[in-house]
């Protein structure tokens, strides 16, 4: 399937995102919300997203202005899907307004678009019940900021087909992202369950008091995370097993590994008072403490 022109459903801080990456990389894009000054909005950071790139080297001499350029509004829907190839929704968070503006969408877009969402909690397979062509939704769900961060999870619904799976997938890595397939719905999405799994046991150490929140950060900043930046969990710890490998790993480190699993934290949902001290806690922080929060995403996208 040949994609060239694209549509941004939804123009938030993920949707904003995907527009600057989509105009970066060549692609005509239209971006569609509900209000005008939301719109003006859009536009703007998507400027700021783009000139930071051009600042970083990452488009060169008017490529910036033609990035730009490549971008339209419009507060109708149905216009703003009608010639796209592929449309990135990314709506608010609940199903009944994923399922009104997939309903939208499958009216008024081409037959042969592809329909992704960019939900991280809510399954596909819900979703495209109220479509006419559930072959053609999928998730694409990307790690923030869309521009900058390589992973995009792409999860299908029941009824989405091969085809739209692969070339969803095809379009990610021409993208330049780095797609990866969730083979099943289960509650998020293999990135995020995964953080779900580290913060829970994050915020416990900082409960229990066997560390303070800066130090629970940097613990994992400065030592697994780095590694699992590069290799992620199951190659770091094959590369932990030395010359043997993960099968040395798991016989000689594996009884400490259980032994820190079994006192690992269980609980689902936090107490008012852990609320309380985690964001206590993060509002103390030096970082916080001495930067504005504009100063600080800048920092970490640089």
């Amino acid at each position: 399937m040949k994609i060239k022109k694209l549509a941004c459903i939804g123009t938030g801080l993920i949707g904003q995102g995907w527009a600057s990456l989509f105009a970066w990389k060549g692609y005509k894009v239209i971006l569609q919300d509900l209000k005008e000054d939301i719109l003006d909005q859009a536009l703007y950071q998507t400027r700021r997203n783009l000139e930071f790139l051009a600042e970083k080297g990452l488009l060169k001499g008017d490529a910036c202005e033609d990035s730009l350029r490549r971008v339209e509004v419009t507060t109708n829907l149905e216009e703003a899907v009608r010639d796209a190839d592929y449309v990135q929704e990314s709506v608010f968070e609940r199903y009944k307004v994923k399922k009104e503006v997939f309903k939208m969408m499958d009216a008024a877009a081409s037959p042969h678009a592809i329909l992704a969402s960019s939900t991280s909690t809510l399954k596909m397979t819900t979703i495209q019940k109220v479509v006419d062509g559930p072959e053609r939704c999928i998730i694409a769900h990307p790690w923030n900021p869309p521009h900058l961060m390589p992973l995009v999870e792409i999860i299908p619904g029941k009824k989405t087909s091969h085809e739209t799976v692969e070339a969803t997938r095809e379009f990610m890595a021409k993208l330049g992202k780095v797609p990866v397939l969730q083979k099943k719905e289960v509650s998020g999405t293999i990135g995020n369950r995964l953080a779900a799994a580290l913060w829970r046991e994050a915020i416990d150490l900082v409960d229990k008091g066997v560390a303070e929140l800066e130090d629970v950060d940097k613990a994992v900043s400065a030592g697994p995370g780095t590694r699992w930046a590069v290799l992620g969990p199951h190659l770091s710890y094959h590369l932990g097993g030395g010359r043997q490998g993960i099968d040395y790993f798991i016989r000689h480190l594996g009884p400490a590994m259980a032994a820190r699993w079994r006192s690992l934290a269980t609980w689902a949902a936090m107490s008012p008072s852990v609320e309380k001290k985690i964001i206590n806690g993060v509002k103390g922080t030096k970082l916080i403490q001495e930067k504005p929060i504009e100063e600080i995403v800048r920092w970490r996208d640089e």
